[in-house]
């Protein structure tokens, strides 16, 4: 029979299977996570980016308005000298009732000066909304109103003031007028 001694160990051989890595999945699992989360960055990114780029473009419009707005009002100031500064209460009595030579009715200038006044809130407005606290615009603004006085003052005896004006332009009126500063309810500018 068999001699013990002589055993032969027989030694099947399996076939050797490496596995790189580029085969495991594994790491495409973990390189396909990057992928997502540099994904969603990026795409949070390009909403923060665009957002940014509409807040930008709604300034330069708001901008571009108030410089036409105000260039506007001064070349109407240069139109019309006559209601560029009626600073007493004297001029501002003979301007409301000085008979209009471009009025087709025989009108005063009245009329005139309310579309001029007009002209002047509504540029402010649109200042201030542009340049919150700016000091050199204010000042251009509270000049403004110091050659308006009269009729600013005439408007808080009629009692349209407070509808006529926004909070922050009667600020600044207040401080050009040296008159007490303006009680604005919550929210109100």
């Amino acid at each position: 029979m068999a001699d013990d001694a002589n055993d032969v160990e027989i030694e099947i051989a399996a076939p050797k299977e490496e596995r790189s890595w580029l085969r495991s999945t594994a790491i495409w699992s973990v390189l396909g996570g990057i992928a997502t989360i540099i994904t969603a960055v990026t795409a949070v990114l390009a909403v923060y980016v665009g957002l940014d780029q509409i807040k930008v473009a709604r300034q330069v419009q708001v901008m571009d308005s108030t410089y036409a707005s105000w260039n506007v009002f001064n070349q109407v100031t240069i139109a019309n000298p006559e209601l560029a500064c009626p600073n007493t209460d004297k001029a501002f009595n003979t301007l409301m009732s000085t008979p209009d030579p471009a009025s087709k009715t025989g009108g005063t200038y009245q009329d005139r000066y309310t579309a001029y006044g007009y002209m002047l809130i509504t540029t402010s407005e649109q200042i201030l909304e542009m340049a919150p606290k700016d000091p050199r615009w204010e000042f251009l603004i509270e000049e403004r109103i110091k050659c308006h006085a009269p009729a600013i003052r005439f408007l808080q005896t009629e009692g349209s003031y407070e509808q006529r004006y926004s909070c922050r332009l009667r600020q600044v009126i207040a401080d050009a007028l040296d008159q007490p500063a303006p009680v604005c309810g919550k929210g109100a500018e």
